[in-house]
């Protein structure tokens, strides 16, 4: 075989060497952004998971519940409002 010859099946080997590489590196990429693709699910869920516990935490008939029964509060007989009072300089207005 010619010079030329050598030359251009060495120019094909690793041309077809370079190809497979970058196969393997697509391969690779791909197969870690699968990954993080499952743990971005995963952290959706368990967000949606926990907006669901606090909604219920801080639901207004849990929070008397747990004022009432657990830590043995009472209800007020009556409800005094107060109503604000604007202030004047030099005193209450």
């Amino acid at each position: 075989m010619s010079l030329v010859g050598w030359a251009t099946a060495a120019t094909v080997v690793v041309a077809l060497f370079a190809l497979a590489l970058f196969h393997a590196v697509i391969v690779d990429r791909q197969t870690t952004l699968d990954d993080l693709n499952e743990q971005l699910e995963e952290v959706r869920v368990e967000n949606e998971k926990l907006r669901l516990f606090v909604a219920r935490a801080e639901a207004p008939d849990r929070i008397r519940a747990e004022a009432l029964y657990r830590l043995g509060m009472v209800e007020p007989d009556s409800r005094v409002y107060l109503s604000p009072v604007e202030l004047v300089e030099g005193g209450v207005g």
